[in-house]
């Protein structure tokens, strides 16, 4: 499910946050093909301080969704036509990025904590160092 777009570079679209707010707090879901475009095969986390060198600097043969939970982020992204740099932040929407779409992250807040989803496990994931057109040829139209 597509959020009103803040990314206007194709192979990136920001998702919608589900949140659920009751007593008890908040509680963010996140559904396969409901508000999560892939069933996750691998899932990780980053953590991060201000001034750490960047992260990635590569394309990747799976799709990712990046959830900033606490702190900030610039990502920088690259899909052989169009660049594009987006700062999230931990109430920032959830971003999804294609497969072949270069990916920097840059600019870490003080205590970051990044969560990434992703459609491959890291032993089937192949990394480029250019954009990789040919995989973003099945982006979804974002109208």
């Amino acid at each position: 499910m597509l959020s009103d777009c803040v990314v206007s570079i194709r192979g990136a679209a920001s998702l919608i946050r589900r949140t659920f707010e009751d007593r008890r707090g908040l509680l963010h879901a996140f559904e396969a093909f409901d508000n999560l475009p892939f069933i996750p095969q691998r899932v990780f986390l980053i953590e991060a301080e201000r001034g750490m060198d960047p992260r990635g600097g590569h394309a990747n043969s799976c799709a990712e969704v990046i959830i900033v939970l606490r702190g900030g982020v610039t990502v920088e992204l690259d899909n052989g036509s169009e660049t594009e740099s987006v700062r999230l932040v931990n109430e920032a929407e959830p971003l999804w990025i294609s497969a072949g779409v270069v990916i920097r992250l840059t600019e870490f807040a003080a205590g970051s904590l990044l969560l990434v989803c992703a459609s491959e496990r890291y032993a089937q994931t192949r990394h480029f160092m250019t954009p990789q057109a040919h995989l973003i040829a099945d982006w979804p139209a974002m109208s």
